[in-house]
C-alpha cells in the first residue's frame, strides 16, 4: 500500500513539473546561465515485448518494453542530439552547433534482443549507439547467474530451500521471507569464486542449459559484426562479467585484456570504451582499464557527463520501464524528464 502511494505521488510530481514547464526551464537555465556543455549517457540492457518479458528470467530493472523503447527514441530525436561516442572526445565543439543537449545511447551485456528488437529501431531513426559486450557470453543461452537464480526462484520448493540456506547468511536481511532482490544484491558483493560456491549449494543440479528459454539468448558474432559495420560501436564489458572490485589483479587484467583483444580481432577495429560490470569500480580497477588501452570507461553512477571530467568514471542514467512510464504503463515524457533532471 505504501509503495503504491509513493508511486502515485511520483507520477503526480513528474506531471506537475513537466507540464508546468519547470523541468524545461531548469534545463534551459543549466545550458544558458551555467553554460554547461553536458552529455547525457543513457544505459539500457534489454528491449523485450510483453510476451518475451513474461518468459524472460531477467529482473524488471533490466528491461524496457519494445513499445516504450520506440517512444523513447522518438522523444530523444526531438529533444536531444543523439551522438556517437566521438561526442565525448570532441567535447563542446560539436555541441555548440546544436541547441539540443548531447545524448549517447549505450547497451550492456550483449543480449540477442539488442539485435532483433533494438537495432532495427536504431536503424530506422539513424541513431548511433554503443554496445558493451561480455565476450565470453556471445553465442550463449540462459543469461548470467542472475537469470539462473531467477529461473530457480520460480519453483516453490527451490525457493524454500534458498530461504533456508541463505536466511542466516551475513548480509542477508534478518526477515522472512528473503526476497530474490536481496539475494542478488548480496551475491554481487563477493568474488566470482565465492559466489559460484554458494550458487552450487542453492541452484538445482543437472539442469540442461539448452532447455532455457530462447528469449534469454545472447548475441552471436555474426550479429555483432553486422551491427559494428552499421553504426553501433562495440565496447568491452570483460569476458565473464565479474564484478572487478572483488577480483584479484590477475583476474582483472585477464578479463580486461582478453575482452579487448577478442573484440578487436573479430571486428578489425580498435575498441576504445569499457563499461564496468554492474558499474562497480575503484581506483585499482580504473587504473587497470587505463593501462590496458581503453580511452574511456562508464559506470552506473547516475548523472550527466561534463567534458573535462575523468573519462574513466563517466556517469550514466540507467533506464527501464519503471522510470520512464506513467500510471498507464505507457512511455511518459514527464517521468523520463524527471529521471534525467534528478540525475543531472
Amino acid at each position: 500500500m505504501i509503495a503504491r502511494i509513493r508511486r502515485r505521488l511520483h507520477f503526480a510530481v513528474a506531471d506537475l513539473l513537466y507540464y508546468s514547464g519547470a523541468l524545461a526551464l531548469w534545463r534551459l537555465f543549466r545550458q544558458t546561465m551555467w553554460r554547461r556543455q553536458e552529455v547525457c549517457v543513457l544505459g539500457l540492457h534489454r528491449v523485450l515485448t510483453r510476451s518475451e518479458q513474461c518468459r524472460s528470467n531477467s529482473l524488471d530493472s533490466m528491461v524496457l518494453n519494445d513499445l516504450t523503447y520506440v517512444k523513447l527514441l522518438e522523444y530523444l530525436e526531438r529533444e536531444f542530439q543523439v551522438a556517437s561516442l566521438e561526442a565525448l572526445f570532441r567535447g563542446p565543439i560539436e555541441q555548440a552547433a546544436s541547441s539540443k543537449p548531447a545524448c549517447i545511447l549505450t547497451f550492456d551485456d550483449g543480449w540477442a534482443d539488442n539485435y532483433t528488437t533494438a537495432y532495427p529501431v536504431l536503424k530506422k531513426f539513424g541513431m548511433p549507439a554503443v554496445l558493451f559486450l561480455a565476450t565470453g557470453s556471445i553465442g550463449g543461452r540462459g543469461g548470467f547467474w542472475v537469470e539462473q537464480l531467477s529461473r530457480a526462484w520460480t519453483r516453490p520448493s527451490v525457493r524454500a530451500q534458498m530461504n533456508s540456506v541463505l536466511s542466516q547468511a551475513p548480509g542477508i536481511p534478518a526477515r522472512q521471507p528473503v526476497e530474490l532482490e536481496d539475494i542478488v544484491e548480496w551475491l554481487k558483493h563477493m568474488s566470482t569464486e565465492k559466489r559460484n560456491s554458494i550458487l552450487e549449494q542453492i541452484l538445482p543440479k543437472g539442469e540442461d542449459v539448452g532447455c532455457h528459454e530462447e528469449v534469454d539468448s545472447m548475441l552471436t558474432w555474426i550479429q555483432v559484426v553486422e551491427m559494428s559495420e552499421h553504426g553501433v560501436e562495440m565496447g568491452g564489458h570483460t569476458v565473464s562479467h565479474p564484478l572487478l572490485c572483488y577480483e584479484n589483479d590477475a583476474t582483472v587484467e585477464g578479463e580486461l585484456r582478453l575482452s579487448k583483444q577478442w573484440l578487436e580481432e573479430k571486428l578489425g577495429k580498435p575498441v576504445r570504451a569499457f563499461a564496468y560490470p554492474n558499474g562497480n569500480w575503484d581506483a585499482r580497477v580504473r587504473r587497470w582499464v587505463q593501462q590496458l588501452g581503453y580511452d574511456c570507461a562508464f559506470t552506473t553512477r547516475p548523472g550527466w557527463y561534463h567534458p573535462g571530467q575523468d573519462p574513466y568514471t563517466i556517469r550514466r542514467i540507467l533506464l527501464h520501464d519503471g522510470n520512464v512510464t506513467g500510471r498507464d504503463g505507457q512511455f511518459s515524457p514527464a517521468m523520463l524528464s524527471l529521471t534525467l533532471a534528478g540525475r543531472a
